[in-house]
């Protein structure tokens, strides 16, 4: 069996996005096709790193920062549905900061 992961490129990262889900209180009912209005800045975990991304980043992938923890902005992710997979791409630009313990850069 083969088996094949999109590898980011060109300054980009692969990510599982922490989505928060709205709830309400109030058990009203919503239609099917209502979408809530998500956070504009999310948590997201590190799955890959493209070659040419800064050093900052590399740290992460090669697991001298201890946490592959980001806060991105939500309307840069790019979510690319390919061969019956799900894949989030984000840009490096579009990484707001690294979660890390005090000790690490």
């Amino acid at each position: 069996m083969n088996i094949e992961v999109l590898s980011p490129r060109n300054r980009h990262m692969t990510v599982v996005p922490h989505f928060t889900e709205a709830k309400t209180d109030g058990g009203v009912l919503l239609p099917d096709d209502y979408n809530p209005e998500q956070a504009r800045f999310i948590e997201a975990t590190v799955v890959n790193i493209a070659p040419d991304c800064s050093e900052h980043f590399k740290s992460i992938k090669y697991g001298t920062v201890s946490n592959s923890k980001i806060l991105i902005d939500s309307s840069m992710l790019q979510e690319v549905n390919t061969r019956g997979k799900r894949t989030y791409l984000i840009l490096e630009n579009y990484v707001l900061g690294v979660f890390t313990r005090p000790t690490e850069y």
